[in-house]
């Protein structure tokens, strides 16, 4: 099996802002987590976090394969301290 994350950009549904792709399952992600895109390219601040709105899964077959795919839509928060513990 084939494992994807897409992860978008804050407020959109089209464009992507980072993508994964591993042979072993990915964590759960859930609407209201908090993912830190700190290292990623394109990172606009340390202090920048997104909150993933929505998350959608696909799972088909390709070429004999099952594959699944994760899409996490977000949005852009300030990462405060508070965020983080409250």
């Amino acid at each position: 099996m084939v494992y994807m994350l897409e992860i978008y950009e804050p407020g959109s549904t089209e464009s992507l802002w980072v993508s994964f792709e591993s042979d072993s399952p990915f964590g759960s992600i859930s609407v209201g987590d908090i993912i830190n895109p700190g290292i990623w390219e394109r990172s606009n601040s340390p202090m920048t976090v997104l909150k993933a709105v929505a998350v959608e899964h696909l799972v088909w077959e390709a070429q004999g394969e099952l594959k699944h795919k994760i899409m996490v839509f977000t949005t852009d928060v300030e990462g405060t301290r508070e965020l983080r513990t409250g």
